[in-house]
């Protein structure tokens, strides 16, 4: 009997590790050493700008740790854009283990038979300054209009020239406006909800007082005050403040493992909640 129990757990042991195999392998292998930042595996972007995009990206991990990769495949290999993030992201290890500041830059270029696709994704850390919003809007405003003109490299570029100050707190003035503006829109919406839901309220709690508790059937002066009274009463004592957070192949992996001259940068080991936008053109 205890010769099965073990045998049991062995094999369901194997089949973990086979699926989990099977899962990575979907996915590029991670690099040696994290020196590029930027990894073409669907060979899209030009010399000129992959050598512009490398450095911006260097630069930035040099003044905070702050691991930004860029990688372009040719297939996401059946699973969706935000699965196959992920698994990159968390496999990858990207962004400090620490703060979890990394993001990845997701491209999968358009075919003739396919859609092309762009992701960012954040870590915990990163989404702070990268609010979903953001980079919603860095895909619709930056990178989708030169994707559709297949100039990837300066799609990337143009992304990475928001994201790097943005990992800095150095928003340019246009992002801050924009990203002033929704804050505006969501506290409307949040004040619209609450008196929605004030009313909703006061009418639910005076019908269940109305046919529940009614003190008197001929005192119709304390019939309509006592519901609204007390339905004020207790509102006040709930408070009104309220906080609001946004959580949330047939390529080869071959890359160009140029290092840099000084060291050999290593993943953190980050981890990421999901957090990003994703776009298709």
């Amino acid at each position: 009997m205890k010769k099965l129990f073990f045998t049991r757990y062995v094999l369901l042991a194997v089949v973990s590790i086979i699926a989990h195999l099977n899962a990575s392998a979907n996915i590029p292998p991670r690099p040696a050493n994290a020196n590029d930042l930027i990894y073409d595996y669907a060979h899209v972007i030009d010399s000129a700008y992959y050598n512009s995009i490398r450095d911006s990206l260097r630069s930035l991990y040099m003044y905070n740790k702050c691991q930004v990769v860029v990688l372009t495949v040719s297939s996401l290999d059946g699973m969706d854009l935000e699965e196959y993030s992920q698994k990159v992201f968390q496999t990858w290890g990207i962004g400090d283990k620490e703060t979890n500041n990394g993001v990845l830059i997701l491209v999968k270029p358009k075919t003739t038979t396919s859609n092309g696709k762009v992701r960012i994704h954040t870590g915990y850390g990163a989404e702070g300054a990268l609010p979903d919003l953001l980079c919603k809007m860095i895909q619709t405003d930056s990178m989708i209009p030169s994707f559709k003109q297949n100039n990837y490299g300066l799609a990337i570029m143009k992304a990475v020239n928001v994201i790097s100050p943005a990992m800095k707190g150095e928003y340019p003035q246009h992002i801050a406006t924009y990203l002033k503006e929704k804050e505006e829109e969501k506290a409307t919406d949040a004040m619209i909800a609450v008196i929605i839901y004030s009313i909703i309220y006061i009418l639910i709690f005076g019908l269940v007082w109305y046919f529940c508790f009614m003190p008197t059937k001929k005192d119709w002066y304390s019939i309509l005050a006592s519901p609204v009274l007390s339905a004020a009463v207790g509102s006040s004592t709930r408070g009104s403040g309220s906080s609001y957070s946004s959580r949330r192949s047939s390529s080869s992996w071959s890359s160009s493992s140029s290092s840099s001259s000084s060291s050999s940068w290593s993943w953190g080991g980050g981890s990421s909640g999901g957090g990003g936008a994703s776009s298709s053109w």
